[in-house]
C-alpha cells in the first residue's frame, strides 16, 4: 500500500508539472520577449518563489544537513547570513538590470554588458564564461535526479531515472518557456517548503522536541553548537569567504541573472527582497538543525545521507517519501531554470533572439546532460569535474564586471575583458597548484583581483585615450 501511494505521489507530481508546462504553451507567444522572459511581466510572488525555487538546489535540501552533521551549526550561520545579504543585491544590481533590459529589450547577460560597452567579444566571452561552469552543473543534476528517482523507486536503475527527469524538465520547458520555469518554481517551490517543515516537525516530536534534541547533541559532542566546530572549519576566514561568495557569486548564475529581466516591476524586485530572508532563515536553520541531531539521536551514515536516514527513521513512510519528492523538487526547479538560461544564452548570443533556435538547443542539451549519465563519466575528475568543483569561483569573478557596467561609467571594455580574464587564470591556478591562500577560499582571492585589474585596466586606458586626443 505504501509503495502504491509513492507512485500515485511521484505521477501526480509529474502529471501537474506538464500540465503547468502546457497551458503555459497555451498562454505564450512565440515572441522572444515572451517566451525566454515571460514578457517581463512576472509579479511579486512569482518572482519570489521562482528566484528561490531557482536558487535551492539538491544541495541545499540534502548538503547543508551533511555538512553540519560533519561541521555544526556553523552551517547554518555561513549560508543564512551570506544568502540573506545575498539577497540586497536583487534589488542593489537587479533592479539595473531589470531597468536596462525594460528600456533597451536586453535578454541574456552577455547582450546587456558586451552592448553596454560596444564590445561584440566581450559579449561572446561573459556567455562562454557562464555556459562553460554552467553545463557542467546541469550534468551533475541530472545524475542527481537519477540517484534520487531512484531512492523512490529500487528497481528503476539511476540511469533510467535521469533520463525520466530530464526528459519531463525538457518537455515544459520547450512548451512554456520561462513561464512553464516561472509557474513550475512556484509549485515545486511549496512542495519543497513543505517537505522541510514535515522533516523538521516529525524529527523534532521523536526525538522529545527542539530543546531535547540539542540537549543529547550536547551531552554527545558540544562543539556541534561552536562556531568553529569539531573540526575547526568555521574559521573567521571562513566565514568571511563565503559571506563575500554569496553575495557576489549567487547572482552571476545565469539562471537567476536571468530572472532579474522578468520582473514587472521595481517593485517586485523589492518584495523578493524583503521576502527571500524571511525564508531562508527557517528554511535553512530545519536541515542544519536535522543534521546536528543526529549525533545525539545516535546516526551514523554518510553525511549526505544524513537527512534522509532520519527522515526514514522519525517519519512515517508516506511522509519520508514526500520528502524525498521535496528533494527531487529542489532538484528539478534548478534544473530547468539552468537549461533555459543555456538556451537563451546559446541562442540570443550567437544566433539571434529566435525561439526555435532556442528549443533545438535544449534538446541538444538535455541529451548531452543524459548521456553524461549514461556513459558513466565522472564528475570527479577530468575537466569536467574540474568545472564542476570550480564553479563558484568561475562564475563570481564575472562580478567586478557586473557591478562596474551599471554604476561606474568609467569602466571600459578592455578593464572587463582583464578583470575576467585574470579572474579565471587565477581559479584555475588554484585548481592545479598549491598556492597560499592566506585563510580564505580561492574564490576571494580571484574575486579581489578581478576587482584590482578592472580599476587598473579602465583606468590606464581612459588615460591612454585622453593622451591621445
Amino acid at each position: 500500500m505504501e509503495g502504491r501511494a509513492m507512485i500515485v505521489i511521484i505521477i501526480a507530481y509529474f502529471l501537474i508539472l506538464l500540465a503547468i508546462g502546457i497551458y503555459a504553451h497555451r498562454k505564450t507567444k512565440a515572441t522572444p520577449e515572451d517566451y525566454f522572459l515571460a514578457n517581463r511581466n512576472f509579479g511579486s510572488i512569482i518572482l519570489f518563489f521562482t528566484l528561490a525555487a531557482t536558487n535551492f538546489s539538491a544541495f541545499t535540501f540534502l548538503g547543508f544537513a551533511g555538512k553540519a552533521y560533519t561541521d555544526g551549526m556553523g552551517q547554518y550561520g555561513i549560508m543564512a547570513l551570506g544568502t540573506s545579504f545575498m539577497a540586497m543585491m536583487f534589488y542593489f544590481i537587479g533592479r539595473k538590470i531589470w531597468k536596462a533590459g525594460k528600456e533597451k529589450g536586453y535578454v541574456t547577460p552577455g547582450e546587456l554588458i558586451g552592448k553596454e560597452h560596444k564590445s561584440k567579444g566581450l559579449q561572446f566571452l561573459v556567455t562562454a564564461i557562464m555556459s562553460m561552469f554552467t553545463i557542467p552543473y546541469l550534468a551533475i543534476q541530472t545524475i542527481g535526479a537519477g540517484y534520487i528517482l531512484q531512492m523512490i523507486f529500487p528497481s528503476l536503475n539511476m540511469e533510467a531515472g535521469a533520463i525520466v527527469v530530464m526528459a519531463i524538465i525538457c518537455f515544459y520547458v520547450l512548451l512554456g518557456g520561462m513561464k512553464a520555469s516561472g509557474w513550475t518554481d512556484v509549485f515545486q517551490g511549496m512542495i519543497m517548503i513543505s517537505a522541510m517543515v514535515m522533516a523538521f516537525a516529525f524529527i523534532s516530536h521523536a526525538l522529545g522536541g527542539a530543546t531535547n534534541a540539542t540537549l543529547n547533541t550536547i551531552k554527545v559532542n558540544p562543539a556541534l553548537l561552536s562556531r568553529p566546530g569539531p573540526n575547526g572549519y568555521f574559521t573567521i576566514g571562513t566565514w568571511l569567504s563565503f559571506l563575500l561568495l554569496w553575495i557576489f557569486c549567487d547572482p552571476m548564475f545565469p539562471q537567476i541573472f536571468s530572472r532579474f529581466y522578468t520582473a514587472k516591476s521595481d517593485a517586485s524586485l523589492k518584495t523578493a527582497m524583503i521576502l527571500y530572508p524571511l525564508l531562508i532563515s527557517f528554511f535553512f536553520l530545519f536541515p542544519v538543525l536535522i543534521g546536528v541531531w543526529a549525533h545525539g539521536a545516535g546516526i551514523e551514515c554518510e553525511a549526505d545521507q544524513v537527512l534522509l536516514v532520519m527522515v526514514e527513521k522519525f517519519a512515517p513512510v508516506p511522509i519520508s517519501s514526500f520528502i524525498i519528492v521535496g528533494a527531487l523538487a529542489a532538484l528539478m526547479s534548478t534544473a530547468d531554470s539552468q537549461l533555459l538560461a543555456l538556451s537563451t544564452m546559446l541562442t540570443c548570443d550567437i544566433f539571434g533572439k529566435k525561439v526555435g533556435y532556442s528549443r533545438v538547443i535544449t534538446i541538444l542539451l538535455t541529451i548531452f546532460s543524459i548521456a553524461f549519465v549514461i556513459f558513466g563519466y565522472n564528475p570527479k575528475v577530468g575537466i569536467m569535474g574540474t568545472l564542476v568543483k570550480t564553479t563558484f569561483s568561475g562564475l563570481v569573478v564575472l562580478a567586478p564586471s557586473v557591478i562596474a557596467t551599471l554604476y561606474w561609467k568609467k569602466a571600459t571594455k578592455e578593464g572587463c575583458i582583464a578583470s575576467i580574464l585574470g579572474g579565471e587564470a587565477i581559479v584555475f591556478s588554484y585548481a592545479f597548484l598549491p598556492l597560499p591562500t592566506f585563510g580564505l577560499l580561492p574564490a576571494i582571492i580571484a574575486l579581489l583581483a578581478s576587482f584590482i585589474l578592472l580599476f587598473v585596466f579602465s583606468v590606464v586606458v581612459r588615460r591612454r585615450d585622453v593622451k591621445n586626443i
